[in-house]
């Protein structure tokens, strides 16, 4: 954990949020903030409505209705500030390398390629993976993989980090790195939020809410 002061930060709000997937309600409606500092998990069993909670959080997925705001400002349509978003299937990029996958999110928010080869660099490092950099993401193991979606989601200082299952299919050795990062990184003043049915993972961050059918418990 990082010491010394917490540092205000961005605050995240949803409120009367509400997710219809072919005409059904599948999620909310929900009213949620998300405090910079205070790292927050999603926990609850399968089908709960995390994925898609983590989605709507991430800016990756509109809600039918509601608001989401940060700081006051609407956040419904995409997201003014950098984010990470770790998927439980990884979402990388076959034919690249490690590299160049944790790259990609950098590239398209315009960041400085000397910037970007050093934030892919440091990301790489911090889940031991500086030495496969350069290997293509095809030929390494779905818990490696994993720990480049890490990267990838962490890289470049992301105001807001997400991530559902984070720590799928990785050792226990990995599985502590990956979970002390990323309580290292909401520690001060980014926006984390995770998303896992482990009992350990939700007790290594300090707030937790349950959800169920689509709904806090």
């Amino acid at each position: 954990m990082t010491d010394g002061p917490q540092v205000r930060g961005p605050e995240l709000q949803l409120r009367d949020v509400e997710v219809e997937l072919e005409g059904r309600r599948v999620l909310g409606p929900l009213d949620l903030t998300v405090r910079a500092g205070v790292p927050l998990v999603l926990t609850g069993p399968s089908g709960s409505g995390k994925t898609l909670l983590c989605l709507v959080l991430a800016g990756a997925m509109t809600p039918t209705r509601g608001r989401i705001t940060l700081d006051g400002r609407s956040m419904v349509g995409g997201y003014d500030v950098p984010v990470g978003l770790i998927l439980q299937n990884h979402g990388l990029v076959d034919g690249l390398t490690a590299e160049e996958n944790v790259a990609l999110p950098m590239q398209s928010r315009g960041v400085p390629a000397a910037e970007i080869a050093r934030h892919c660099a440091d990301a790489l490092a911090s889940v031991g993976l500086a030495d496969e950099a350069t290997r293509p993401v095809e030929r390494l193991s779905g818990g490696e993989r994993q720990r480049v979606g890490v990267a990838r989601a962490t890289a470049g200082n992301p105001v807001v980090l997400v991530a559902d299952e984070p720590t799928a299919e990785l050792d226990p050795d990995n599985r502590a790195r990956v979970l002390a990062l990323l309580s290292d990184v909401g520690v001060v003043y980014r926006l984390v939020v995770v998303a896992s049915d482990d009992p350990e993972v939700a007790a290594a961050f300090p707030r937790v809410i349950e959800l169920a059918e689509g709904r806090i418990t």
